[in-house]
């Protein structure tokens, strides 16, 4: 199963294409279509649900908008993905991180909807696991409370 997402955001372009994209796959799409205006004609979809997890373990690949959350969660679980960064939201702030991805062959980052069919059998093809950073913030916060006694 192909799973779409873009979380509690509206992104109709991809919505839109992902749903006559579907046409041509041998496998089911589902959407998850936020705030979008465009209501799929050929996917099942809903706008949201309490979490991913259940759609996570049953895709073998995932389509996103280019948020953090979606794509954090679909590499932290080892499934290939294709970002599709959504330019018309006011701030840039998806660029970057999918910048990083992309470079250290995490993710497909997909700038033009008319690449989407090639980005989505490069995901699977051609991309290394990812390993999420250590986090050692909890290290700091310790210490500095350490430090204030």
């Amino acid at each position: 199963m192909i799973l779409v997402a873009v979380g509690t955001t509206d992104f109709d372009a991809l919505i839109q294409a992902m749903d006559n994209l579907s046409l041509s796959l041998s496998e089911e799409v589902i959407m998850q279509i936020g705030m979008s205006k465009y209501v799929p004609e050929h996917c099942e979809y809903f706008r949201f649900v309490p979490s991913l997890a259940p759609c996570y373990e049953r895709a073998s690949l995932v389509v996103s908008h280019g948020g953090l959350g979606i794509a954090t969660e679909a590499l932290e679980r080892g499934l290939p993905l294709v970002a599709v960064e959504d330019r018309n939201q006011p701030d840039r702030h998806q660029r970057e991180i999918l910048s990083v991805w992309e470079r250290e062959e995490h993710l497909i980052w997909c700038k033009d909807l008319k690449e989407l069919p090639q980005a989505m059998e490069q995901a699977m093809t051609q991309l290394r696991p990812y390993t999420a950073p250590e986090c050692w913030i909890h290290t700091i916060i310790a210490e500095f409370l350490d430090s204030l006694e």
